[in-house]
């Protein structure tokens, strides 16, 4: 129990470590969070599974936020890109990479909701928001709407977005957790 204890302990501020990094620094963080996505695969004792998770998130998480900007939800400025080629299509490298280490919070310091979809719909609509809001008075990203807007508009995608991650992670989990099982 400590252990795992540990682990979320340590997930958390991994995670939120690769929220300040990208938030402030944009592009010039992703060195240093593949780095800290590096340190992460060392630690975690589920690699497998992060690493999977965090693959299919990122996809799924550039996709929804694409959308969004599409949709001039928010938008970004050339220079919080790599390439500016994809500036009109998909979201930056750095916010794509934030959807990674997201994922990898799903299986540890989120474990909580995993089991509890409602509960996981409303925590994502209301606080997943907020992420967004502050990156944009961190000035990582500009709003395309009013405030309650966006807000609104997040928090309806969000209330679905979180509980649909954790279906993947169980889908992604279950043979691994049957493996277990037979081992027992």
């Amino acid at each position: 129990m400590a252990n795992s204890l540990f682990l979320k302990v340590i997930n958390f501020i991994w995670f939120q470590t690769i929220w300040w990094l990208v938030i402030l620094m944009q592009s010039a963080s992703i060195p240093y969070v593949l780095a800290l996505f590096l340190l992460w695969f060392v630690l975690t004792p589920t690699r497998k599974i992060d690493g999977k998770l965090m693959l299919l998130v990122m996809l799924v998480g550039a996709t929804i936020d694409s959308l969004l900007m599409y949709c001039s939800v928010f938008y970004f400025t050339e220079d919080a890109y790599v390439f500016t080629a994809l500036s009109m299509w998909i979201v930056p490298l750095w916010l794509v990479l934030l959807w990674g280490a997201f994922a990898a919070t799903l299986a540890h310091s989120l474990d909580t909701l995993r089991s509890k979809p409602l509960l996981a719909a409303l925590v994502g609509g209301i606080f997943a928001p907020l992420s967004y809001l502050a990156g944009a008075n961190f000035g990582a990203v500009d709003l395309g709407y009013s405030l309650m807007t966006t807000y609104i508009t997040l928090c309806v995608v969000w209330g679905f977005t979180l509980p649909g991650c954790f279906l993947l992670l169980d889908k992604l989990s279950a043979p691994f957790e049957l493996e277990l099982a037979k081992r027992r």
